[in-house]
């Protein structure tokens, strides 16, 4: 009897977890991305670094711009699963699989590759994992884990963040018109894995591992909505430690005080190029900050709104102003502004606009700092401004393989521009077209390209931790307009301007499977006098002779593939 009644109650227990689990109700939600590109150009320059000769021309085109042939094909799958237990309690798990280049292998600290024969299984990540609850009988709801956050943008899209982030995000719905969303991002933290030197200090006791290495930024944004008119105001504060991104190698190599291109240190890098300025990305002149010790204050402040109510018209606006200060690094202090807008008028068969931007540039001395807006990452979001200049990528963040987002993630910063566009262009069921044409100039002071450049020099230290200087590049050494840009962008400068156009044009082939095919060109008119990019193949300079720049135009016919369900 009592085995008996053993069994009965393991069996209740299963039942009983089986109808626990009947209660969740999973979903199942992806897309399916598919990529068939031809680039060229995207570096604008015929001659690299990696390919100039010390005498005589070689006009080798780099490709996509990033070492590739001009064709590339490539695929993501992204896999939504939400598990849901009511309307007040779920979770939801994104899964990333690719991007896969067809036919270039990968490894697992690799995954843009991973097409070649036979590979598999080491493309796929979390790209998301969160929790998402309701305190019971009231309003307020709270968002844990792995999301997707982006800062308010009703004109440009997210202009200072736009990415998945480690943190939480409590928001509560007073009435139908106001709500407040606060947000906490655990950037970074514990990468510093080695005790290094610093200022000759002993690193065990002064420096430890894992010390002072958190990168924390909070937020308010407070949507307010009424009939023909949202306006939004938004704050971010965040605190940098002086480790976030210093490497592990100590005080004596050059470049050591921040994480190397390696697999652990790559990500790092590349995001802590929008919280400094640019002069200490170029040329390998990476900031020397081995006297920092005490943490940086980040902060931006913003309002955006988007008007409806005199509809047909529409208009949008955005403006930011980001500041990070370092108390006893001031040379990597970065501050500035950044303005967009947008007015449309809505018409039967499209909507034609005109957008504008201004990004505040740098002045023409380093040793206080950047001037232009900072930001913390916006790689994976995209703006209505261009499909091909700014857009973070269709198909993989970055620019992808078809040559978007040729002006880098943060190409909007430091530069100015106007546009005219007509979006959702139709004449045919299911078939829209979107024209663009984007006119652009840097603002930025050419004294400062010059010192990127080399053609100008700074001797001496200019804060604590510093010992660098820049000297002249070298005799026979052509002044690249490459060697002047970090990896935040294309630098231009107030006597640079461009020009970009996009044919864009979706077909929905069935209710859950669109092509999209977008053309883009573009061209820059670079400044090319001897005060600052060069003017010549032979430019006579201490008895030598200096290269100077060889523009090429950057274009690019991509071919999209998307299935969504």
């Amino acid at each position: 009897m009592k085995k008996l009644a053993t069994l009965l109650l393991a069996a209740g227990m299963v039942l009983g977890s089986f109808a626990g689990a009947q209660a969740i109700d999973w979903k199942v939600r992806g897309e399916w991305r598919l990529e068939f590109s031809v680039t060229d150009g995207t570096t604008f320059s015929k001659n690299t670094t990696a390919t100039q000769r010390s005498t005589g021309p070689r006009k080798l085109q780099y490709g996509e711009g990033r070492g590739r042939d001009t064709f590339q094909v490539g695929q993501r799958v992204d896999l939504w699963l939400d598990a849901v237990a009511s309307e007040n309690l779920s979770g939801s798990l994104r899964l990333e699989i690719g991007g896969n280049r067809w036919g270039t292998a990968g490894s697992a600290s690799d995954r843009s590759n991973n097409g070649a024969l036979g590979q598999r299984g080491v493309s796929v990540g979390v790209r998301n994992a969160y929790l998402d609850w309701f305190v019971p009988n009231t309003e307020l709801k709270f968002r844990m884990g792995i999301q997707p956050l982006a800062t308010p943008g009703f004109a440009f899209g997210p202009s200072v963040y736009g990415q998945d982030a480690a943190g939480i995000t409590a928001s509560y719905k007073f009435n139908d018109n106001a709500s407040l969303v606060g947000f906490w991002i655990r950037a970074y933290n514990d990468n510093y894995t080695t005790a290094s030197y610093v200022n000759g200090d002993n690193a065990a006791n002064n420096n430890p591992a894992n010390s002072l290495d958190n990168a924390d930024f909070f937020g308010l944004v407070l949507p307010l909505s009424f009939d023909g008119f949202k306006v939004t105001p938004w704050g971010i504060l965040g605190a940098i430690g002086p480790n976030v991104w210093r490497s592990d190698i100590g005080d004596t190599n050059v470049n050591g005080n921040w994480f190397n291109n390696t697999a652990r240190g790559e990500y790092l890098q590349q995001v802590a190029y929008g919280l400094r300025p640019a002069f200490w990305d170029s040329n390998n002149r990476h900031a020397r900050t081995n006297g920092t010790r005490q943490y940086g204050t980040a902060w931006w402040g913003g309002l955006t709104f988007d008007i409806t109510a005199a509809d047909p018209f529409h208009f949008a606006f955005d403006g930011v102003y980001g500041s990070v200060t370092y108390p006893d690094a001031g040379y990597m202090n970065r501050q500035g502004w950044f303005l967009a807008a947008v007015a449309e008028y809505k018409l039967d068969w499209g909507v034609p606009g005109l957008v504008f931007w201004w990004g505040s540039g740098d002045n023409g001395n380093p040793s206080d700092g950047s001037e232009r807006m900072p930001v913390i990452d916006t790689s994976t979001q995209a703006t209505s401004f261009s499909s091909m200049g700014f857009y973070g990528g269709w198909l993989t963040p970055n620019g992808g393989i078809a040559g978007t987002n040729v002006l880098g993630v943060q190409g909007f910063t430091g530069t100015w521009g106007i546009g005219a566009r007509i979006r959702d262009m139709s004449f045919i069921e299911d078939l829209k077209h979107t024209i663009r044409v984007n006119f652009f100039g840097g603002t930025n002071d050419p004294q400062m390209a010059k010192y990127m450049l080399g053609k100008k020099t700074r001797g001496g230290s200019i804060g604590a931790g510093d010992t660098t200087t820049t000297t002249p590049l070298a005799n026979n050494t052509r002044y690249d307009f490459n060697n002047a840009q970090g990896n935040t962008g294309v630098y231009l400068t107030t006597q640079d301007y461009g020009i970009e156009f996009n044919l864009d044009t979706s077909y929905k082939i069935y209710e859950n499977l669109e092509a999209i095919l977008e053309l883009g060109y573009m061209h820059i008119w670079l400044d090319q006098s001897r005060s600052v990019w060069g003017k010549g193949d032979n430019l006579a300079r201490g008895g030598g002779s200096i290269r100077s720049i060889n523009m090429a135009d950057a274009w690019k016919a991509a071919l999209y593939f998307r299935y969504t369900f």
